[in-house]
């Protein structure tokens, strides 16, 4: 299955869904990577993200009837709009907000190199977030669905309500803040070491 589908292929297969099952899975797998990356850079416990995947796939296979009749989106913008959706309405029954992208944490403790790579990975993983955190939501999540869903930015516009240039500016500028953020602390590391 390729990576990414063109928007007839996606309906074809959802077309394809109730005469035959194996082009659900055919959809499934190539969403289920990229809905995973979504909500685990969302949630910061991964056995609340797989369940919330798992009501999100339910979902998908519940609503696609009214995808099928009532949608002129994309399967990806349909599909990472339900997602959304899921999110948000987790945290709310929570009684929180989404505040920054969730980094895994080291689940164990390799030996030498490895642990020392892993280290360094995860301290640029959490100086990504800390940067991340300073971009407004609204250019923050249209980040997230760009780099970590790998969305294109007319289905961005359609999950957001946005039109594509603004998607386009928002995923410009926010590319812009975080360079300069990256670049404001590094003059300051040499500047103070």
């Amino acid at each position: 299955m390729p990576d990414a589908l063109d928007d007839q292929r996606e309906r074809l297969l959802v077309e394809q869904i109730p005469r035959d099952p194996t082009a659900f899975r055919n959809l499934y797998d190539l969403y289920f990577g990229r809905v995973y990356s979504y909500v685990a850079a969302k949630v910061n416990d991964p056995l609340d993200a797989e369940d919330l995947v798992s009501d999100i796939f339910l979902q998908v296979v519940k609503c696609l009837p009214q995808f099928k009749n009532q949608h002129p989106f994309s399967f990806a913008a349909w599909v990472f709009t339900i997602a959304r959706n899921t999110v948000t309405d987790f945290y709310r029954r929570q009684g929180r907000t989404f505040d920054g992208l969730q980094w895994e944490t080291l689940d164990n403790e390799p030996d030498g190199i490895e642990f020392d790579h892993a280290l360094i990975e995860q301290e640029q993983a959490a100086e990504l977030n800390n940067m991340m955190k300073l971009l407004p939501e609204r250019r923050r999540e249209v980040m997230l669905l760009k780099y970590f869903s790998g969305l294109r930015n007319n289905e961005i516009a359609q999950i957001l309500h946005l039109d594509e240039r603004t998607v386009a500016s928002h995923l410009s500028r926010g590319l812009k803040d975080l360079y300069e953020a990256y670049a404001k602390k590094r003059s300051i590391e040499r500047n103070n070491p």
